[in-house]
């Protein structure tokens, strides 16, 4: 063991379920937290995490916003995916405060190098940005992004090799009991897998 506790930021996700694999892996005592933050998926993701904590004997720690989402999406002009904008930052501030609750130091997102050029709050300007913010709070606290070097193929080949069930992850942005097949995270998780030549299970996708 490393002696350090690693709060992982957990969605269910193949990007987040390879690095919960990753970090125990590393040795890290590891405290799985899932936040709903209103997002449509939130309860298909708990369910996911779920049963990927069990996996390793961990309990997921779950926490509620999702009052704020709903707010957001009450006001919002039109329908997003993702009830609020610029969400990492956000829900990296709660994973602040959090980690200091359950002592630990390393906040760990599943960020990919795919993310750093879709999404401004994912970029390593942005991480960098916050580790030196939480740093003046406490200089123990690490924002630690082990998989955003590898494009997402190459993190479901890591994940493969790591033993991650695949079949037990959730990625749809619609929440459905089946994964829709046409959002934009379905999307990107067919074209990893087909790129990483690795076959999702008969019927993964409506349609």
């Amino acid at each position: 063991m490393t002696g350090k506790r690693s709060l992982i930021l957990f969605s269910g996700g193949v990007d987040s379920s390879t690095l919960l694999a990753r970090e125990l892996k590393e040795g890290f005592d590891v405290v799985p937290v899932h936040i709903d933050y209103g997002q449509r998926g939130a309860q298909m993701e708990r369910r996911k995490c779920e049963a990927q904590a069990s996996t390793y004997g961990l309990t997921l720690e779950t926490l509620d916003a999702s009052a704020l989402g709903t707010g957001f999406r009450q006001r919002a002009k039109k329908d997003r995916d993702v009830p609020f904008p610029h969400r990492n930052l956000v829900i990296l501030a709660i994973a602040l405060s959090y980690a200091h609750e359950r002592h630990c130091t390393r906040i760990c997102l599943s960020i990919n190098h795919d993310d750093t050029e879709d999404h401004p709050a994912s970029t390593a300007a942005f991480i960098e940005s916050f580790r030196v913010m939480a740093a003046t709070l406490d200089k123990r606290f690490e924002i630690a992004t082990p998989l955003i070097a590898l494009r997402k193929d190459a993190v479901v080949l890591l994940g493969a090799s790591l033993g991650v069930d695949f079949s037990n992850t959730y990625s749809c942005l619609l929440g459905g009991d089946k994964h829709c097949g046409s959002c934009a995270q379905c999307g990107a998780r067919k074209r990893a897998f087909s790129q990483a030549a690795i076959a999702e299970p008969e019927g993964w996708y409506e349609g």
